[in-house]
């Protein structure tokens, strides 16, 4: 049985999505594709839009077979880290392929993450981000500027299937009529999640043309967004003392001094957030830290632990191949219970329970695999 992987985050899932499940089973002629999903909390450091039971209805609705979790310890980091547990979450499951969207899907991505291997950073410096001395020096060596999230993502793929002992087949497909972080419409088919969030929080219904049915459906009900996380944050910074937020995962270098100055002073998210911003960290960066703070995970929660693979959906492809998994012995979980989510679950049931706070939806308790026969 071949399988394909693709690694996901449907924040929501649009057009552009379809396409890709679409184009991964064309190329590959795979006989089950496997959707490994970041739960309700992403990469970026930002609540998903809508709950990762709705989008995953929607990715099966748009040719997956089966959705797997990216657990909060892998579905939380900054790319090279969310790119190595991902990709050795899609190894795991004795994935032959791993397909995925770039803007640039020509470039020699291999030879590219050979050649940054060879590169030593002065990690003292604090000029620059660790990814911007990176790509700075991958640029003097290639003259290759990787700068489009999704080119960069493809570039940490690449460099994390280069330390498997059996790396898959990697396949980037495409993008068409929208880069990722297009905030505007502009082809007639396809565009980026962040225009299409835009649209739908101004209460701009052009957004359903460029998603599925399904995905149109789910947007119109309730929404989730920084703004209705930034109470607990702020009572988060209000409350903890320093050395509580030194245990956070993310807060080093003397950051949380100036997390408790600014706090107080800032009315929103985004006053809070331009406040904090230095040359020394992206904004995304910032974002993982607060989230981190705001759901309260300790360091020793966001390393080294040992992924779970906590099945959020299926259909009749997608029930053969979980039967595979359980051979192979992973570590698969259908239903969380009392018991399941102390081990290898805990830090995610922990973010789940403040998501489900802001969505008054229990997440995890009594919730089973979507199934689509």
């Amino acid at each position: 049985m071949h399988v394909c992987s693709v690694i996901a985050e449907f924040n929501p899932f649009h057009n552009g999505h379809e396409y890709l499940l679409t184009q991964a089973k064309k190329v590959t002629h795979a006989d089950v594709l496997v959707v490994l999903m970041s739960g309700n909390f992403l990469q970026r450091g930002e609540p998903a839009i809508v709950d990762k039971w709705q989008r995953t209805k929607e990715a099966l609705n748009g040719q997956a077979d089966l959705v797997i979790e990216l657990p909060i310890y892998v579905s939380m980091q900054a790319a090279h880290l969310f790119a190595q547990g991902a990709v050795q979450m899609a190894s795991q499951i004795h994935s032959d392929y791993l397909v995925f969207g770039s803007e640039h899907p020509n470039l020699d991505f291999n030879v590219l993450a050979a050649e940054a291997k060879k590169i030593s950073l002065n990690t003292s410096t604090y000029s620059q981000s660790f990814a911007g001395q990176l790509f700075s020096a991958l640029y003097e060596k290639t003259e290759i500027n990787l700068h489009t999230a999704n080119d960069i993502l493809a570039f940490n793929y690449f460099y994390a299937n280069q330390s498997l002992t059996k790396p898959m087949a990697l396949m980037p497909i495409k993008r068409h009529e929208a880069d990722h972080a297009d905030a505007t419409f502009k082809g007639m088919h396809f565009a980026s999640s962040s225009a299409i969030r835009k649209a739908r929080l101004a209460h701009n219904d052009v957004f359903t043309h460029f998603v599925p049915k399904q995905t149109a459906i789910d947007l119109m009900g309730q929404l989730v967004s920084w703004n209705d996380l930034w109470p607990y944050l702020k009572y988060r910074l209000l409350t903890a003392s320093l050395a509580e937020l030194r245990t956070i995962y993310g807060c080093s270098e003397g950051i949380e001094y100036r997390l408790k100055t600014v706090a107080p002073k800032s009315t929103s998210f985004e006053v809070f957030l331009q406040s904090l911003k230095t040359k020394r960290y992206t904004y995304t960066h910032l974002q993982r830290l607060c989230l981190a703070i705001a759901l309260n995970l300790k360091k020793d929660q966001m390393r080294g632990q040992v992924p779970v693979y906590r099945v959020l959906g299926f259909n009749r492809k997608g029930q053969t191949y979980l039967h595979k998994l359980k051979e192979f012995d992973i570590p698969v979980l259908s239903k969380i219970g009392q018991k399941e989510n102390a081990v290898g679950y805990q830090s995610t049931y922990q973010a789940d329970q403040i998501y489900g706070l802001l969505t008054q939806k229990e997440q995890n308790i009594g919730r089973k695999p979507i199934i689509s026969l």
